[in-house]
């Protein structure tokens, strides 16, 4: 491991570039020998971060760039995503809204790239929670109040609801519905 930078009465302080034997790589302000203030932070897998740090933690605004495309941009502490903040998927998805501990907590906007579709509620956890309205194409909407018990079945909704919707767009059966969830529930569970 190696340190560049400025040091006071033998201590690092100021700016400075941190190299570790893993590859990764610090860049910025040093305060008693720890990242506090602004910094850039190369992580060796790809990730990037680059914001602000206290007491050698990511906190305050910051934007993480992740290896595989995502990109958070907003509120940290104490190195989780906690405020306000945005999530870009590399998909084209996106989360706007509140968070806790990594975790899309409190109100949010939730944006399905590839349907043109998007989420407007509250979350808890990671999941829909409480009140939320999924809006679908051509003004369609689906309302409800989402309760911990349904978090498990949020991919089922997701899938019935979807079938609903190419139904509506297609104009197919509601026998059809019901054996294309049946086949996927099927696959799913076997």
């Amino acid at each position: 491991d190696k340190y560049e930078g400025e040091l006071k009465n033998n201590i690092k302080d100021g700016y400075g570039i941190y190299f570790w034997s893993n590859g990764d790589k610090y860049e910025g302000e040093v305060k008693n020998d720890i990242k506090d203030g602004y910094g850039i932070y190369y992580y060796s897998n790809g990730d990037k971060y680059e914001g602000e740090w206290k007491n050698n933690k990511r906190d305050g605004y910051g934007i993480l760039y992740l290896s595989n495309g995502d990109k958070y941009e907003g509120e940290l502490k104490n190195d989780y995503s906690n405020g306000y903040g945005i999530y870009y998927c590399s998909n084209g998805n996106k989360y706007e809204g509140e968070w806790k501990n990594n975790k899309r907590d409190g109100y949010g906007i939730y944006y399905f790239y590839h349907f043109n579709w998007k989420y407007r509620g509250k979350w808890k956890n990671g999941f829909p929670y409480g009140y939320g309205i999924l809006y679908l194409s051509k003004g369609l909407k689906y309302e409800r109040i989402w309760n911990k018990m349904e978090r498990f079945t949020w991919l089922f909704r997701g899938i019935f609801i979807l079938l609903y919707f190419f139904a509506y767009l297609y104009k197919i059966n509601n026998k059809s519905i019901i054996l294309i969830l049946i086949l996927i529930i099927i696959k799913y569970y076997y």
